[in-house]
């Protein structure tokens, strides 16, 4: 599991809650950590801010989506605009998009499914790390939630 956001408070604050649900957290202050980091076989789930240093989240997701194993996202902002919605919805990775401020003990049960689904498909061989063209094709659009949803 990594949580990736510049904001030393917010990141921190993110990684004690779902600590405090039993996951292992490793931390990333910028975009190029959080790329590096998120390119380990360990990581089967990245929350990642977009607005970050060296390169931004965006960026740092397009590239993992190049790869043969990639993570399942979760996409933490205080800002999205149709276009950014829409480059982010092309991407299969990413499994949903979460407006700040949002519901921390929501955004804990959707990062703890996604790494039960992970830590599942883990002992089948990685069959979800490995997007397949079909699979890819297949993804439904990332769930978008406003803070007002939580």
């Amino acid at each position: 599991m990594l949580v990736a956001d510049n904001d030393v408070a917010v990141g921190s604050l993110l990684a004690e809650v779902l600590t405090r649900a039993g996951l292992a957290v490793e931390r990333a202050l910028d975009g190029e950590a959080a790329r590096d980091l998120a390119r380990q076989p360990g990581c089967r789930v990245l929350v990642c801010d977009l607005d970050m240093p060296r390169l931004s989240g965006l960026e740092v997701l397009e590239g993992l989506a190049k790869e043969a194993a990639q993570p399942a996202a979760i996409v933490v902002s205080g800002y999205l605009d149709a276009e950014v919605e829409e480059r982010l919805s092309a991407l299969p990775l990413v499994r949903a998009v979460l407006r700040k401020p949002f519901d921390l003990i929501g955004f804990v049960r959707l990062v703890s499914s996604l790494a039960a689904e992970r830590s599942e498909a883990g002992t089948a061989g990685d069959a979800l790390l490995q997007p397949a063209p079909e699979r890819a094709a297949a993804s439904p659009r990332p769930l978008f939630l406003d803070a007002a949803e939580g």
